[in-house]
C-alpha cells in the first residue's frame, strides 16, 4: 500500500458523513461508560503519598514509572535566561498506538473510553493502547493491557503511521513516545471491549471541535496521519476546510527544494541559539518551596508538584497514588495561518525547551500562560492576536494535556485565519509551512512539539 493510497483512505475516513443515530454516539459513549464507573481523585501530601519517597529526588520505591527531579536551565532563547524548575524523569519509551480497521470500506479506529486522573472532563476518548513499558510489564502489579499484541513484537497488520515523538519540553526530560496506527484485515473478527468503540476520522474532528473528548495522546498519534487525495480534491464542508486538505498535500511530494531551505533554515536557527541543562536535587531548586506537602514557586506562578490517590474501577489497577503536575492557570496554544500564494500556510517557530532531545523544535505560532509573565512586554510575537476579531478565528476549543501526569491542564486550542492583506513582521525564528511539508519533517521525529501537534490534530 503506497503513502498516497494511506493517505486516501485517512481522508475518505475523515470526510465520510456523520452518522447521527442513537447507536453510533460517541458522545454518548463517553457518558455512558463515565456512569458506568467509580471514579475518585482526592489530593494528598507528597510526603504521605503510599510507595513513593521525597528526598534529592520524588521517587517511586520499585524505581519504575517515573521520576521528580530538578533541572538548571540557561538558555539564549526568551526573555529568561537562567532558571531552576522541577522536571520528570521518564527515559521508557511509551507506546500509543491506534488499531484500524475498514468497516463496510472505511477506515475506523478502536478508541477506547480512558478515565485519566488529571483530566477536569476524566474520561476521553484515547489511543487503543496507551502504556509505557512499566504499565504493560505489570510492575503495578495488575491487569493485562489490551490489545497490546498488535503493537509489541510481531505486527499482525499493516503499519500506516510509526513515529518517535518527544512529549512537552518545560515538564519532561528527553520524554518519548511511540505513536502507531496499525491497519487489520478487513473482516477479521476482533473482540470489542465495554470501553472501546469504533471511530471514523470524521467523528473524531468533531470531538475534538467539542473539546475535551479526545486526550492528548490520542491527539499526537492523530497529528502523524498524513491526509492525502492525489490532487486538490474537493470535500465537504466550507472552505476553510477545504483549504486545510489541501494544504495537506502541498509540499507533500517529491519537489526536494523547499524541504532543502527548511532545514537548512532549521540548521542556521540551532546554530545560533544555545541551552545547557544541568541535573540537580529538589533541594537545590531556588525560589521553590519543598514542605512534603508540594513543591511549588515562591511566587505562585508556574506550577506546583502534588499528590493524589486515585480509585479507577476501569484501569488496570483499582486505585493507587502518584505525584502529578498542576499548572497555576490555563494556557493557550495558537496557530495563526493565511493563504498565501493561494495555499493556507500556518505560522510556526523554533522553540527551545529544556526537555528537548535535540534542543529546539518547531511550535505553534504561540504558547503561553498570561499569568505566568510578570511582565506583558514578555509576551511571546503575536500573542496580541488572542483578541482578534471573531470572524477571524477557525477553532477554538479546550483540550487536555496528559492527564496521567498533570492534574486539571487545559489548553486553550486556537486556530485564527488572518486576511491575505494582514502583514507581519516575522522575527528570525518564525516561517511560514504548509502542513504538507509539516508533515514530511514530522516523520523524521523530533521536528514539532507536542503542544503543535495536538492543535494540528485538531484540524483534522
Amino acid at each position: 500500500m503506497s503513502d498516497l493510497d494511506i493517505g486516501r483512505a485517512f481522508l475518505a475516513s475523515a470526510e465520510l458523513p456523520l452518522d447521527r443515530s442513537a447507536t453510533n454516539d460517541p458522545p454518548g459513549c463517553l457518558a455512558e461508560r463515565t456512569r458506568a464507573h467509580d471514579f475518585q481523585v482526592n489530593e494528598l501530601r507528597l510526603d504521605a503519598l503510599p510507595g513513593w519517597h521525597l528526598g534529592d529526588d520524588l521517587v517511586h520505591d520499585t524505581r519504575r514509572f517515573f521520576t521528580v527531579g530538578g533541572v538548571a536551565v540557561a538558555t539564549n532563547f526568551g526573555p529568561i535566561p537562567q532558571w531552576k524548575q522541577p522536571i520528570i524523569l521518564q527515559p521508557e519509551i511509551g507506546m500509543l498506538g491506534f488499531l484500524g480497521q475498514r468497516i463496510d470500506g472505511t477506515l475506523h479506529l478502536l478508541a477506547q473510553a480512558k478515565m485519566e486522573p488529571g483530566n477536569r472532563v476524566m474520561v476521553q476518548f484515547s489511543p487503543t493502547v496507551q502504556a509505557t513499558p512499566s504499565n504493560y510489564t505489570r510492575v503495578h502489579g495488575g491487569t493485562a493491557t489490551p490489545y497490546l499484541e498488535y503493537f509489541v513484537g510481531p505486527s499482525r497488520g499493516r503499519i500506516l503511521v510509526d513515529q518517535l515523538q518527544s512529549e512537552q519540553g518545560t515538564r519532561y526530560l528527553h520524554k518519548r513516545n511511540r505513536n502507531v496506527i496499525v491497519e487489520l484485515p478487513e473482516g477479521e473478527e476482533i473482540s470489542v471491549g465495554r470501553d472501546f468503540t469504533w471511530l471514523t476520522l470524521a467523528q473524531i474532528r468533531e470531538l475534538l471541535a467539542a473539546g475535551n473528548c479526545v486526550n492528548m495522546n490520542a491527539r499526537t498519534v492523530l497529528s502523524c496521519i498524513r491526509y492525502d487525495g492525489g490532487t486538490a480534491m474537493s470535500v465537504s464542508g466550507d472552505t476553510f476546510r477545504q483549504a486545510v486538505v489541501e494544504s495537506h498535500i502541498a509540499g507533500a511530494g517529491d519537489d526536494e527544494s523547499e524541504l532543502r531551505r527548511t532545514l537548512t533554515w532549521l540548521a542556521d536557527v540551532k546554530s545560533e541559539l544555545w541551552l545547557e541543562v544541568r541535573r540537580i536535587t529538589l533541594g537545590e531548586l531556588d525560589h521553590w518551596i519543598s514542605d512534603g506537602e508540594s513543591i511549588r514557586h515562591e511566587s505562585g506562578r508556574f506550577f506546583r508538584v502534588i499528590g493524589v490517590s486515585v480509585t479507577a474501577e476501569s484501569r488496570e489497577v483499582g486505585s493507587w497514588a502518584q505525584p502529578m503536575l498542576q499548572p497555576a492557570t490555563e494556557g493557550y496554544v495558537a496557530f495563526l495561518c493565511q493563504r498565501r500564494r493561494g495555499v493556507l500556510q500556518f505560522l510556526f517557530q523554533t522553540r527551545v525547551e529544556p526537555g528537548f532531545i535535540d534542543k529546539v523544535e518547531l511550535g505553534a505560532t504561540f504558547h503561553l500562560s498570561p499569568e505566568d509573565y510578570l511582565r506583558k512586554e514578555d509576551h511571546p510575537p503575536f500573542a496580541e492576536y488572542r483578541s482578534c476579531p471573531p470572524e477571524w478565528v477557525r477553532l477554538r476549543a479546550p483540550q487536555s494535556e496528559d492527564g496521567g501526569r498533570f492534574y486539571h491542564d487545559e489548553k486553550i486550542h486556537l486556530v485564527i485565519e488572518l486576511p491575505e492583506n494582514e502583514q507581519l513582521d516575522l522575527p528570525s525564528n518564525y516561517r511560514w509551512m504548509a502542513l504538507g511539508l509539516l508533515k514530511r519533517l514530522m516523520r523524521c521525529g523530533y521536528y514539532v512539539t507536542i503542544e503543535a501537534r495536538s492543535l494540528i490534530a485538531c484540524l483534522g
